[in-house]
């Protein structure tokens, strides 16, 4: 028992799948779900000059399957040089350059199951 307020009690249920609040005279009161969680590695790198952003993007996915991602942005010789407008337009797009390979191999993998 994790915790006990009186005729409240906190512990695991009786089919062992998650905890719960149960009442000593009653029934469950209410079930917590234990989720599991999920991350992802994601890195950005950059390659500049005076009027180019290069961007380089990798997802590491919990299958071991690496997505690779490229972008570009070209600064307009009129504008002040600030690197960083650059390189958020350089990398959003190598980000939605693996968003699309993401979508197409999730989409590819749910239609394995059916």
């Amino acid at each position: 028992m994790i915790f006990d307020a009186g005729a409240l009690m906190f512990g695991p249920n009786e089919e062992g799948s998650g905890y719960g609040l149960f009442c000593t005279r009653s029934s469950i009161v209410a079930e917590v779900v234990v989720m599991q969680v999920a991350g992802w590695h994601v890195e950005v790198e950059f390659d500049e000059d005076e009027t180019h952003t290069r961007a380089a993007a990798l997802l590491r996915l919990r299958d071991d399957t690496e997505l690779r991602g490229k972008g570009h942005a070209t600064r307009n010789p009129a504008d002040p040089e600030e690197h960083r407008i650059g390189e958020e337009l350089a990398g959003g797009r190598a980000l939605m350059d693996i968003a699309q390979q993401l979508t197409a191999k999730g989409n590819a993998e749910a239609k394995t199951l059916r």
